[in-house]
């Protein structure tokens, strides 16, 4: 049962999301920490679309961001769609950025564990991609965002840039997505992300939080980290780096894919995902639209049933979107 469900995912990874053709080049990078049964699927559903896949296998890195070994790299620009399925991020590599300036389409899969896989995939993709390009398109149009929770998140963001928008779908030459699908990520303007972030669900490489994480910003630096034991290791993390552009204000975003969960050990990526949940990054945002910052590190920290205004405007009240986004 699982199988079949397993490959009726990897499917629509294939068909739908990465819209697949007859005798297309499909590169799928995984390396030695990953399921291997979901790079199985994918390679099984990318020769039942009649393309020439290929699957590599690397050694895991650990760290966020991270580079390829040469020979992926040389492969990635090849390819008319990679499907980077990796314990750690390869979506802030300039490997990733080179193959999709060669005109690659790309969708990144970090940590995405079976369970998530079809967790993920198996909700309605064309409810997911309307929702989040709906919910996308209000957000390219305002100026400013205000983020609040009960338990004390204030954040305020200055909005000029164009979004990341994430609806798990790459049809055109060039295109980047993410797997899980539903997802916008927005960079402020440089230095216009302030206020209070009390991140209560999990941080990148850090994991679940027992104890909420308070992050305050100013002028789109993080300036204090305050909390528990997840507080004094995220300190400890950024610390050690010796990367003042760690501590940098990298992007925000709403999850909208109502088969994302907090679960296992790191679940950071899903978690961005969330339906109705939110989230703040700091460090590297060059990969991004309209990011500049380059970091050794992007962390995202996960924060549950928000309120967002977007010019003053109500689009979420603790966790559930407004009307206008629910038809």
């Amino acid at each position: 049962m699982k199988s079949a469900e397993l490959q009726r995912c990897a499917r629509v990874a294939i068909e739908y999301c990465g819209h697949v053709k007859p005798g297309e080049r499909v590169l799928i990078v995984t390396d030695t920490m990953r399921d291997f049964s979901v790079a199985e699927a994918l390679m099984g559903a990318a020769l039942a679309a009649g393309a020439e896949p290929v699957l590599t296998l690397m050694p895991t890195k650990r760290s966020t961001p991270q580079e390829p070994p040469p020979a992926v790299r040389a492969a990635m620009a090849e390819a008319d769609i990679a499907y980077l399925y990796t314990t750690y991020s390869l979506t802030h590599s300039s490997a990733r950025i080179e193959a999709q300036k060669a005109g690659a389409r790309i969708i990144t899969m970090p940590g995405v564990t079976e369970d998530g896989f079809l967790r993920t995939l198996s909700v309605d993709m064309n409810t997911l991609v309307r929702l989040t390009n709906k919910l996308s398109t209000r957000v390219a149009r305002a100026r400013s965002a205000r983020v609040t929770t009960a338990l004390g998140t204030d954040m305020r963001y200055e909005l000029e840039h164009p979004l990341a928008i994430m609806d798990g779908v790459a049809a055109e030459a060039g295109d980047l997505d993410a797997f899980p699908p539903g997802l916008f990520l927005s960079v402020p303007s440089l230095g216009k992300a302030s206020g209070v972030a009390v991140v209560d669900g999990s941080i990148t490489q850090i994991g679940r939080v027992s104890t909420p994480v308070t992050m305050r910003f100013e002028d789109g630096r993080l300036k204090s980290i305050e909390g528990g034991n997840e507080a004094a290791r995220l300190s400890t993390l950024l610390a050690s780096l010796d990367d003042p552009n760690a501590y940098e204000f990298a992007a925000w975003g709403i999850g909208t894919n109502p088969g994302a969960a907090l679960i296992g050990d790191d679940p950071s990526f899903e978690g961005e995902r969330v339906y109705g949940w939110t989230h703040v990054s700091t460090g590297s945002s060059a990969a991004l639209p309209g990011g500049t910052v380059k970091s050794k590190i992007h962390l995202d920290g996960i924060i549950g049933a928000p309120t967002v205004y977007l010019d003053d405007e109500l689009i979420l009240e603790k966790g559930k979107f407004v009307a206008e986004f629910q038809s």
